[in-house]
């Protein structure tokens, strides 16, 4: 038997036929590592995205088996690592010791303040306090003469709470002080974390929503991105908040009226003199007046006793 002769034809065919085998082999491969990276995602999406993650994991599916457009792959993928991103948000804390001009401290108390005159107290405190660049809150004023008092609620400068305190010193006398301090250090770092996380979910999205081209891929992208904003939105105002505490820390200041002391009268012989003068007066005053009182009544007895003997003793005759 002749041994066919191997000619560069031959070898190319055979060449051919190995490389389309291993193409196939490889092709199946291929599809079965996209098919158990494409179960993964789902995973990942469904816990994150809810239902906007599901549409786009059928979607994702359909484009698998039939060949979908590249948009959708796009959007399963960077909406799976925006909602990883806000999973591990809370979690992005640096462990590093907050030094003390690091800290977010929140300063809130009350101050009870003895004063001569509560209304007029109120009005220079007003002043004062938003010469530092704080603010009223609220104020209000009740009574008059010893039963005044005011009642304010200001919001000063963290910085310049001893020197408001001072000031109140020198309004009054200060009866009482009482501050809290309330560290939130923590609070504020972890809403900067989450609040940076969502925000680059929001700016993947909106890229995502560009690059979509079917109308289902808009309404799901959007979807997702109206949600991330509205709580983007709610913890950058809950942030706000925070810091405008930090910033102004609020005391409570009572104004209440000084109580008068009586004078007292002189001692010694002199003011003894004077009372016992007093105390003649006083009761020459009392007799004069009974005596005034009773002077008309005595007059009509002595005239019904003078009618009574005048007529006993014509009887008598």
């Amino acid at each position: 038997m002749t041994t066919p002769t191997l000619d560069d034809d031959r070898i190319d065919a055979m060449r051919a036929g190995v490389m389309h085998a291993v193409d196939r082999d490889i092709s199946r491969r291929g599809r079965r590592m996209r098919s158990t990276i494409g179960l993964t995602a789902a995973g990942v999406l469904v816990v994150g995205l809810g239902g906007f993650t599901v549409s786009a994991i059928q979607q994702g599916a359909g484009s698998e088996s039939a060949g979908t457009s590249s948009s959708a792959s796009d959007a399963r993928s960077g909406a799976g690592v925006a909602s990883e991103d806000a999973a591990a948000a809370p979690g992005r804390l640096d462990e590093s010791e907050p030094t003390d001009q690091d800290r977010q401290v929140i300063t809130t108390g009350t101050i009870l303040v003895t004063v001569t005159a509560p209304r007029d107290a109120a009005a220079r405190l007003s002043t004062f306090v938003e010469g530092l660049g704080g603010r009223i809150d609220s104020r209000s004023e009740n009574g008059a003469g010893e039963d005044a008092s005011a009642s304010l609620q200001v919001r000063v400068p963290a910085g310049q709470v001893s020197a408001t305190i001072a000031r109140l010193e020198k309004l009054g006398t200060v009866d009482d002080v009482s501050l809290q301090n309330d560290d939130v250090t923590s609070v504020a770092k972890d809403l900067d974390a989450r609040i940076d996380a969502l925000q680059i979910s929001v700016d993947r999205l909106q890229a995502i929503l560009s690059a979509a081209d079917t109308s289902k891929d808009v309404i799901s992208a959007e979807s997702a991105l109206t949600q991330r904003q509205e709580q983007l939105e709610s913890l950058q105002a809950e942030r706000r908040s925070l810091a405008g505490q930090v910033e102004l820390s609020t005391i409570t200041i009572d104004l209440a009226q000084e109580r008068q002391v009586d004078s007292a009268e002189p001692g010694g012989f002199t003011g003894g003199l004077r009372d016992g003068w007093n105390a003649l007066v006083a009761t020459v005053n009392a007799v004069v007046e009974v005596v005034g009182t009773i002077l008309p009544w005595a007059v009509i007895v002595l005239v019904l006793l003078a009618a009574t003997r005048l007529v006993a003793r014509r009887t008598r005759r």
